[in-house]
């Protein structure tokens, strides 16, 4: 994971990235709140705090700046914008939505995100979200606006990296269902073959991870893959997009992904008996094959 510095209450996490460049992750837990963490990810930051604190929250500088928060409650989300003060909208939603109890939001330290960059943060995180079954109370798919390349490119780099603080610091994964939260574990069905019946071909193993995996490698190896391009990332897979170009490690230095062989991608593993059920529906319906679960 790297090496941790402490500095007069600031946390300073230094981070091999791609095994070559030193990557430095700020940790600033507000003094008077234990419940508000501030990280910073030059040029990102985000802040994590519960509903109570939004009094602290106002004091703080990140709250003043434009950005994307996150609402969450025990069975439900919503995500939104701010085009100046993320505090204003804030304060708004502490009256008119009564079922959140905590948030989470992000922008640039610099405080530059132009509307049509929000507009892309916003519209791509409740893709993020519906694709992985999560309840929204959003009422619309977020906004369309024109952004230019280098502007897309700068908001898509800016949210990789609230992702990748969230799930390898703060052990938080925003696309993550209920299925994926308590189950880590790879459960064997008593030592008995696990088998599923996918378009015509079977694919057996001694656990779920291992059938799900052989099936999508037998994909990723076929022009099936064309299929699949709403599931690749183009660095490291998550739990929506499960493909990617690189190997994904848990900030406690769990591997949650494995190589496909002769292929450029790992494929993302760390799902529940339940979760993989679903991923292996999803890729059926991409893909426009049959499945059958002979023995799950």
């Amino acid at each position: 994971m790297g090496a941790v510095f402490l500095f007069g209450g600031i946390i300073v996490l230094k981070k091999e990235v791609d095994d070559h460049m030193p990557n430095h992750i700020f940790i600033n837990r507000e003094s008077g709140n234990d419940n508000i963490s501030i990280f910073y990810d030059e040029p990102s930051f985000v802040v994590i705090a519960n509903k109570d604190d939004l009094v602290s929250i106002q004091l703080i500088d990140e709250s003043k700046k434009p950005g994307i928060y996150i609402l969450l409650g025990d069975d439900k989300r919503y995500i939104g914008q701010a085009s100046n003060a993320i505090f204003n909208r804030l304060q708004q939603h502490y009256i008119n939505k009564p079922w959140w109890n905590k948030l989470i939001f992000f922008g640039r330290e610099d405080g530059h995100l132009s509307k049509a960059q929000l507009d892309l943060l916003e519209r791509k995180i409740i893709e993020k979200m519906k694709r992985a079954e999560i309840e929204l109370d959003n009422n619309t798919q977020g906004n369309q606006s024109y952004i230019d390349k280098l502007s897309q490119f700068s908001a898509l780099s800016l949210l990789s990296k609230v992702e990748r603080v969230l799930i390898d610091i703060a052990n938080i994964d925003l696309f993550a269902s209920d299925d994926t939260k308590f189950d880590r574990l790879d459960p064997i069905l008593n030592n008995d073959t696990i088998s599923i019946l996918f378009g015509g071909q079977h694919y057996t193993g001694s656990s779920y991870r291992d059938v799900f995996t052989k099936l999508v490698s037998t994909l990723v190896l076929s022009s099936d893959i064309s299929k699949l391009t709403d599931l690749i990332n183009s660095t490291e897979p998550n739990t929506v997009q499960i493909l990617g170009t690189l190997e994904r490690v848990s900030g406690k230095g769990t591997k949650l992904t494995k190589a496909i062989d002769s292929s450029k991608y790992h494929v993302y593993v760390n799902f529940s008996k339940d979760a993989l059920y679903k991923k292996i529906q999803i890729l059926a319906h991409l893909t426009n094959n049959k499945v059958t679960f002979e023995r799950w």
